[in-house]
Parts: C-alpha cells; structure tokens; sequence
C-alpha cells in the first residue's frame, strides 16, 4: 500500500547559523538566519523482498536509485546481513513501483568468523569507500569497517568512557545507534542517549577525526531518543528522533557552536548541546501510517534551474518492521537555499 500527500509542508525555518551547506558535493547557503531549509512530504512505498527480510534499522544510498540496507537480525531469521535494493523514485511523479531486493550478503564479525546468535545487534550502516561501516548496538557495542562482500576489516577505538561498567559506559538500548560518513571519509556516531554516567536525554556525537576523536553534546527531547544520524557536510547533520508519542522528528543540527566534550568521563547536563531545529515531524501528517522509523539515507537531487532559490534532494527514511510488518520508506524533498 502507498500513500501519497503531495504537496504537504512541513517544519521549516532550519536556521542554526548555517554557512555553506554541502551535501554529495553540491554546495548551498542560506541567505541570512531567517531564510532555512525546508522539507516537504512527497511519498511511500513498501519494500518487497526475502522471507528473511526485515528489522531493517539502517539505509544508504549507494547509486542511483540504489541503496544497501542492514537488518537488526542476528539469528532469528538468519545470520547478520545486510541487503541491496532499488527503490525507484521521480521528483514529478514520485515513486513508480515497490522497492525490490537486488542482493546481499552476510556480516562477519572478527577474524572473518560468522558472528554468532545474538552476537550483534547493527543499528546502521553507511557506505565508506568500497565497503561500509557499520555500527553495533544492544549487548554487543561498536563501530565496525568491513569490507565490499561483508568481511571485517577493523574496529574504530571508543573512548574510556564508553567502556561498559555496572555504573558507566554504554548503556544498552540508549547507546550506539547511527552511523553517519561526512566528506573526506570521516565517520561520526552518535549514542541514543546518554551514557550511563550521563543525564538521558545528552547523547554523544563521537568523530574519528585524524589520529583521535572529537566528541560534542547531541541534547534529544525528553521523550526521544536518537534513531540515526546522516552527514550533510563536516559540521553539519541530520538526526531522526523517535520515542514515546506519535511524533517522530527530524533535527538540523551542528557541531559549530556546541562545547568540546572530548575525552569528558561524565556529563553534567549543563553543556552547550549542539544548536538544533525541526526540519520534520510526523506529526501534521495524521493520514501517514509511519511505522518505527529508523533509518535515514540520501537520495538523488531534483532538477536545477536557474530561476529557482533553492536547492532540492530527495531524503528517505526506512522504518524498522521487528519482522511483524512490511519494510515502509518513505521519501521527503529537502530544500536547501543558494548563496
């Protein structure tokens, strides 16, 4: 089943101090504080696939039209997994067909050994030069590079203090969740809340940045936790908030202008969190049937003109069925103001 609300505005007014916005090499700016971008609702689709498709919690985009997809299964219905799929859309028409199951293969853990019965749990993935990185949440907590066809390749060093502990470290269901690739390779993750240690609602944004890391303050809403993260350029990102209420959002959001936590054991809550604003809520959208919505990915840019003021690029968002309904994404136009 598809749903269609063409033409139904969401939250704008994205005004965080942005400078030059780029995204997948294209570069916008807003004007002045006040101009922002803007998203607008365009279409669903279901995604049809495998008996063994399903859980999905992460996507990305990895050519046109195309995108790999990880599912949260280690064991229920097979091994780990990620998947490959088509999920055709026009910026006139919107989309034309279901999504479709092109590939796939297995994720293997260590020493290139399979990775056991709820050895994993993958909360995202996002393409990183030939192959992915992908990130583990739940009992088993990293951030993982592999290779083309699954193979691992390392693990990128966590901070000490988010060594797990009776009292600290990462905290279960509120630790790893998204994964996010800015340009130059340079990969961000962000915990769904806080650390153990920390207030609940201040979830760490962590950067492999050269030789170290860089860590800074994501504040979520109090009744939200943060589902994904999506790079749109070295400072700037995309998180997708779910949690109790019909609600889902999705924030704007940037490193500039937010306290250096790096290295910090524990977190006070007094913090400069990174400056956030809405850029889309479910909630308007009374007639949309969104599911757990868990993974955001670009997608291609709508035509350019020369009369237009903005930029336009299609955002998708998958949702996370739990193998008890069907795979939805659905796809937002994004609009990005020139210089």
């Amino acid at each position: 089943m598809r749903f269609r609300l063409w033409g139904a505005a969401l939250v704008s007014a994205c005004a965080v101090g942005l400078s030059v916005v780029s995204v997948g090499g294209v570069s916008a700016a807003p004007a002045s504080p006040s101009s922002g971008v803007t998203s607008f609702y365009r279409d669903s689709t279901t995604i049809s696939g495998l008996p063994t498709f399903g859980g999905i919690s992460g996507i990305d985009r990895t050519g046109n039209g195309t995108f790999a997809l990880i599912s949260t299964d280690v064991g229920r219905f097979g091994p780990a997994r990620y998947y490959n799929a088509t999920i055709p859309f026009s910026s006139t028409t919107g989309v034309a067909s279901q999504g479709r199951i092109t590939g796939g293969g297995t994720v293997l853990g260590p020493g290139n050994l399979p990775i056991l019965p709820g050895g994993a749990q993958f909360e995202g993935l996002r393409r990183l030069g030939g192959g992915y990185v992908v990130v583990g949440g739940g009992n088993q907590q990293f951030v993982r590079v592999v290779g083309g066809l699954g193979n691992h390749l390392r693990d990128l060093p966590l901070p000490a203090a988010y060594r797990t502990t009776a009292k600290s470290g990462l905290n279960g269901q509120r630790g790893l969740t998204g994964v996010a690739v800015a340009p130059g390779d340079r990969v961000s993750a962000i915990t769904a809340g806080g650390l153990k240690q920390d207030p609940g609602t201040s979830a760490r944004l962590l950067t492999w940045a050269g030789r170290g890391t860089s860590e800074h303050v994501y504040r979520t809403d109090g009744d939200k936790v943060a589902a994904d993260v999506l790079a749109v350029n070295n400072t700037d990102y995309l998180v997708l908030e779910r949690g109790k209420g019909r609600a889902t959002r999705i924030y704007w959001t940037t490193t500039r202008g937010a306290q250096s936590v790096t290295g910090k054991q524990q977190l006070s809550g007094r913090e400069a969190a990174m400056p956030k604003k809405s850029i889309f809520s479910t909630e308007p959208l009374t007639g949309l049937v969104a599911g757990n919505m868990s993974g955001l990915a670009w997608g291609n840019w709508f035509p350019d003109h020369p009369w237009m003021t903005y930029r336009a690029r299609a955002l998708y968002i998958v949702t996370n069925d739990a193998f008890s309904g069907p795979t939805r994404v659905h796809v937002l136009e994004v609009r990005l103001p020139k210089r």
